[in-house]
Order: structure tokens, then C-alpha cells, then sequence
């Protein structure tokens, strides 16, 4: 059914449920999976590039690959193929390239909870790709029991 599937991980406990429920798929299907983060450039469009520029994008390359390792560490102990990678742009944009790039099966994302003039000033990243992409997308919201 899926050859590829790719999760779109940001490192929040949001998305938790989503590496989850596409390394369930990834085992089911005996697919291999793909762990994104993108370093989202355009939230500092306006910090000039300095030290501070560089010591954010290094912050955050680190949560992000933090956030792959875990991914991938849950990969092997399942014995699932993992690749993992860190991309910086717009995080929908990079998201459906990357996809199409990979010939990727399947799009696995986690939501946020946000809502109201919260989610219309700063949109959702799941719902531009669920928007735009050709591939088909599975949105995971997450457990509220949690």
C-alpha cells in the first residue's frame, strides 16, 4: 500500500501521536519512513544575519535533530528503514517538495490545537499542505487523554 511515508516532525508533544501513527503504518506496510523538521526561515525574516541568526538556526537544528533521532531510534527498534533530514524554508512548501522529491506515499502530521484569531494570524502548516499537496495527507490530532 505505501512504499514511503513521511512525517512532518516539528518537535512538539503535539506531534507526538503523529510519529506514532505513521511508524505504526511504516510497520504495517513494511514502508520506509522519512522524518522531516524544517527550520521555519521566514519566523526570522527580519532578525539581520548575525549571531543571533546563527545562534537561533542552531538551536533549532539541534531540537531537530534531536527530534529525527528519537524518530529514528523508535524506527530501528521496530526494525523500520528510517531516513532523516532537516530543511529550512517555508515548512509547507518544504514539505510537499521534499515529498514529491522522495516520491513519498503518504504525508503523516500532527495539528496543533490552535483556534480562532490565533490559527487565522498564524495559519497551519497541516492545513496548507493538506491544501496544496498531491499526496495524500493524514492528519493526527492529538490525544486529548493525554
Amino acid at each position: 500500500m505505501y512504499e514511503r511515508i513521511l512525517i512532518a516532525n516539528d518537535a512538539s508533544e503535539k506531534t507526538e501521536d503523529a510519529v506514532n501513527e505513521a511508524i505504526d503504518l511504516a510497520k504495517t506496510t513494511q514502508a520506509e519512513l522519512h522524518s522531516i523538521f524544517v527550520i521555519n526561515s521566514t519566523a526570522f525574516e527580519s532578525i539581520p544575519e548575525s549571531g543571533l541568526w546563527t545562534k537561533t538556526k542552531n538551536i533549532l537544528n539541534e531540537e531537530g535533530e534531536e527530534a529525527n533521532q528519537e524518530v529514528y531510534e523508535k524506527c530501528t527498534q521496530k526494525d523500520i528503514t528510517c531516513k532523516t533530514k532537516i530543511l529550512e524554508g517555508i515548512p509547507d512548501k518544504e514539505i510537499i517538495d521534499y515529498a514529491e522529491e522522495n516520491q513519498i506515499d503518504l504525508i503523516v502530521m500532527g495539528t496543533s490545537s490552535k483556534k480562532g484569531v490565533d490559527r487565522f494570524l498564524l495559519g497551519s502548516v497541516a492545513e496548507k499542505v493538506l491544501r496544496a499537496s498531491d499526496i495524500p495527507v493524514l492528519v493526527v490530532r492529538p490525544n486529548k487523554g493525554d
